[in-house]
């Protein structure tokens, strides 16, 4: 079966708010596609963020000659998905996204038994390879031919694919594999316990020379550049004073708050938080000299004891990054439960990091 342009345009755009909604994507993570014939396709962008996501910003690629059409470069894991069709004639949508359950289940490079009915009897997992590259590409066919009864395969320390018939099949595999993940989660790692009353440390949105703190209930306006009255406003202040910040975020989720009291360093498991909040995010005191520091080329720093604090160059750009951290210190959890998984090498953690700065974070703004 194939769509036409009109109604593949539509459809992918119709999915990317579909798995918005249902968290299986985030910003600009992953990509959708939808077949218009033999050899060609509709897929999303390079680095446009769904929630902006309109049909005529598709772009339609081509994999008998590698030509493409529309006002933006089609998205980098294109060749994926021209795999996808290629290896897989009957396949008309697919689906990638970095949905939190299934990417975490993947670090240690192992397919999943699944026995289900949509699923089919296992998931296979594709080797480890940096995003975008011929070798990611290459580790992802490898499994689509291996595995020719399997619609959907994780990619190690990266995400999900899911290939199907039509859009409902795609998305209802990349739904069901996230409930089969978070189940096996559930089973393997206990939850961490919570502390009384963890320390409140407050968010805040900038303003010029000022911001607004929220902290214990309540909003008040502060200045940087003069001295503020209590300890969670001079961190503040600081921090604005000494980065490209606009909004702070204190992020005191469960996973994140056992791995500021554990931890000396969060190593990212995954790519996608290395690329967003650094290739290692620092565990240091609430003291400005030291969080400045740990905050010195990282988006992120964990503050002993009471979770993380998260800065971005807009709300939702601080939001993405606690999110993804959220998501990271469930992938440490994880890791810790079932042994043997080392974290993403320094080197291709920071690769990936220097590659989101330079590169994707520029096109955020699109749309």
């Amino acid at each position: 079966m194939y769509y036409s342009e009109a109604q593949a345009r539509d459809l992918v755009v119709k999915a990317g708010h579909m798995l918005q909604e249902k968290g299986l994507v985030e910003r600009t993570w992953g990509n959708i596609s939808a077949r218009i014939s033999e050899t060609r396709f509709v897929i999303t962008p390079s680095g446009l963020a769904y929630e902006t996501m309109r049909p005529e910003y598709l772009a339609v690629y081509d994999f008998a000659d590698g030509s493409w059409q529309g006002p933006y470069k089609p998205s980098s894991e294109k060749g994926i998905h021209a795999d996808a069709y290629r290896l897989r004639p009957e396949v008309a949508f697919v689906i990638h996204t970095h949905q939190d359950m299934a990417s975490i289940c993947g670090i240690r490079g192992e397919g999943l038994d699944a026995h289900d009915p949509l699923l089919g009897d296992r998931v296979p997992c594709a080797a480890y390879g940096l995003s975008s590259t011929k070798k990611l590409r290459r580790a992802v066919a490898k499994e689509l031919e291996a595995n020719p009864q399997s619609k959907a395969i994780l990619m190690r320390r990266h995400g999900v694919l899911c290939v199907g018939k039509d859009m409902e099949e795609a998305f209802s595999l990349a739904d069901r594999l996230e409930e089969l993940c978070s189940g096996r989660f559930t089973a393997l790692v206990e939850a961490p316990a919570l502390p009384a009353s963890p320390e409140e440390l407050g968010d805040s949105f900038r303003d010029g020379d000022y911001f607004t703190l929220k902290l214990g209930g309540q909003e008040r306006r502060c200045p940087i550049y003069r001295k503020n009255g209590d300890a969670a406003a001079s961190l503040h202040a600081a921090i604005y004073k000494n980065s490209d910040a606009q909004c702070i975020l204190h992020c005191r989720d469960a996973y994140v708050l056992e791995a500021s009291r554990r931890l000396r360093r969060l190593r990212p498991m995954l790519d996608d938080l290395a690329q967003i909040a650094g290739a290692d995010i620092l565990c240091v005191p609430p003291e400005e000299a030291k969080v400045l520091k740990a905050l010195e080329g990282r988006s992120a720093v964990l503050i002993k004891g009471q979770g993380a604090l998260c800065i971005g160059d807009a709300p939702d750009e601080a939001r993405a990054v606690l999110r993804l951290l959220e998501k990271g210190c469930r992938a440490q959890a994880y890791a810790d439960a079932i042994g043997g998984c080392r974290p993403l090498s320094y080197g291709d953690a920071l690769l990936q990091r220097i590659v989101f700065v330079k590169k994707y974070s520029k096109k955020k703004q699109r749309g």
